[in-house]
């Protein structure tokens, strides 16, 4: 199809019931004809660059979309007050009918977008309004607050938390907060930016108690981020959270993930409640992209690995890049037009380590189940060996550092797979190492640890993690998690959030049973390499850290050292828990 010519329309008024204004930037066919429309709501800037690179508006606009970015209430060019999540209901509802009524506008309205984005798309599905006949959600949050949004395994998502607001939203809500007061202005923009430096090279972290960082940070973030460090799984905002994408829409749906974006278990989980949800009416079946990606990148290329180019967002073998995948979707779902997705699968998923993509009708289940056990001399067996533990001690006061993850925290501490040897250095770390796999092993779907550990402490944290190690001895973290003790109960079973458990101290010295979700991933072992199983009490600045003492980390600064032991053998069997494809 030619492309056509395309008009840009700037500060677009979309007037609101209460009167508010909300503005947008309109990316649309010249000749005026009736096309669908494509809509996207944002609290970080209508025309930040990075929008363009998901789904580009103007050669969408140009194979026949009206593309209409939109700040979110309260944010760059709208009016009213920016409260994150609870007015994105009845705003996103309001627009995409005045949207569907725009004298360019065939009546039907798709939304797109990652991240934030993506909220607003099921909050405002949630509202049925008048032609919403599509969803495309990316990166998407919803339905795991209590599983790695804000907290995971009972523990603070600290540095993506913290970096979220003072990147994304505070400079921003200050220079509306003092707008006829530019010397003001300057002040708060200069703390500001004294805090973005402790934040890049992550000296704020190390305060305690947390929330005297208060004096330090804007309006925004001391009322709506800071709080929750105090928090716990659960609370109120955690159900405002978690009610984005808490039912099935009537409509089809695209979702778009990363194996290390913190929001991985969302997106999956998303998929398939609309997959389940179809099963009564085949036309709305979803699809699933996931890619080797973060929360912000998807080059498939980080500073200690490279997935290749095939795994890049604009590669993707050979089948287009992600905004032309989008437009092809929306063609089939909003023009009837299936032709250009009659070479994509339903599910397209990246296998790393073998580093290709597979292509499947529905998201596929492990073949099987296999369990590695830990053991003596840090072993890796098939089998529970001898009984025996290992241990060491956790000093709140030196904690292990984070390296890699799915995480989204602003500054030095990069997302994604990373070396893990100066981690291993430690001697707070344990290591379990499998022998060499004499053949291909592909680990594919939900991984978890279920081990046996005793601590000196009322409460402490344990993490594992999940990495390959290559002949040549160099190991790379692929998938982890955390349990905090005090927790158990909660992330119990699978390692995954269930409501109606109240925390509880643990009594130093007994053994407990603990169960830590390291999410899902893909991929493949090859011969010679080995499976590695990391365990220790800390991941620094990822999650807040557990003094040990019973206190949190937001309202002390008293620490004590905790000896933690490992058990494992018959009586405890300690093992890692993975899918088989």
């Amino acid at each position: 199809m030619t492309p056509r010519p395309v008009l840009i329309d700037h500060d677009v008024e979309t007037p609101l019931p209460d009167g508010t204004i909300l503005r947008s930037t309109v990316y649309r066919p010249a000749d005026g004809e009736p096309c669908p429309v494509l809509l996207t709501r944002t609290p970080y800037g209508r025309d930040l660059a990075v929008n363009s690179a998901y789904l580009n508006p103007a050669t969408v606009a140009a194979a026949g979309y009206v593309v209409i970015l939109q700040d979110c209430r309260g944010r760059f060019g709208s009016g009213g007050t920016f409260d994150p999540s609870v007015n994105e209901a009845c705003d996103g509802a309001s627009t995409v009918e005045w949207a569907a009524r725009l004298p360019y506008s065939n009546g039907a309205v798709g939304m797109w977008g990652r991240s934030y984005f993506a909220e607003t798309q099921w909050r405002a599905a949630s509202r049925r309004p008048a032609g919403l006949a599509a969803l495309a959600p990316g990166i998407s949050a919803g339905a795991n607050a209590n599983n790695g949004s804000l907290y995971r395994g009972g523990a603070f998502e600290l540095g993506s938390r913290l970096t979220w607001g003072h990147a994304s939203i505070a400079a921003n809500e200050l220079l509306r907060e003092f707008p006829d007061d530019p010397e003001l202005r300057a002040k708060e923009m200069e703390s500001w930016l004294d805090l973005d430096r402790s934040f890049s090279d992550a000296t704020a972290f190390g305060t305690l108690p947390l929330r005297d960082l208060s004096p330090r940070l804007g309006t925004f973030m001391r009322r709506h981020v800071l709080p929750s460090a105090g928090e716990t799984p659960g609370s109120g905002f955690t159900r405002v959270w978690d009610a984005a994408s808490a039912a099935p829409v009537d409509m089809p749906t695209l979702h778009i993930g990363g194996w290390f974006d913190i929001f991985a278990p969302s997106t999956l989980a998303q998929y398939r409640m609309q997959l389940e949800h179809s099963r009564a009416n085949p036309a709305a079946a979803p699809r699933l992209i996931i890619g080797p990606w973060t929360h912000t990148n998807f080059s498939g290329v980080y500073p200690e690995v490279s997935f290749g180019l095939n795994a890049a967002a604009g590669v993707m073998n050979g089948l287009g890049d992600l905004s032309g995948l989008q437009t092809a979707w929306f063609d089939a779902v909003l023009k009837g037009d299936p032709d250009g997705l009659r070479k994509v699968p339903p599910v397209l998923l990246y296998v790393m380590g073998e580093n290709r993509w597979h292509g499947f009708e529905e998201l596929p289940a492990p073949s099987r189940q296999r369990s590695w056990f830990l053991g003596a001399g840090g072993s890796l067996g098939d089998v529970p060996g001898a009984a025996g533990r290992e241990s060491y001690a956790y000093d709140p006061l030196d904690p292990v550092p984070t390296a890699g993850g799915a995480t989204m925290i602003h500054g030095s501490v990069p997302a994604g797979p990373a070396h893990q040897q100066a981690v291993e250095a430690r001697d707070d770390v344990l290591t379990f190492t499998t022998a060499p796999f004499d053949a291909p092993v592909t680990i594919f779907g939900e991984v978890s640890a279920t081990f046996f550990a005793a601590s000196s402490a009322v409460d402490t944290d344990f993490v594992v993690r999940l990495c390959r190690v290559t002949p040549d001895g160099t190991s790379l973290g692929l998938a982890d998690g955390i349990i905090r003790a005090s927790w158990r109960d909660s992330y119990a079973g699978n390692g995954l959030w269930e409501p109606g458990h109240e925390p509880s101290p643990i009594a130093p010295g007994n053994p407990y049973e603990y169960t830590v979700s390291l999410w899902q991933t893909a991929y493949t072992f090859a011969p010679g390499e080995r499976l590695r199983v990391q365990i220790t009490s800390s991941c620094h600045p990822r999650w807040d850290r557990n003094l040990n003492t019973g206190k949190l980390a937001y309202d002390s600064a008293e620490t004590i050292v905790a000896r933690q032991s490992v058990l494992f053998g018959e009586g405890h069997p300690s093992r890692l828990t993975v899918g088989i494809l």
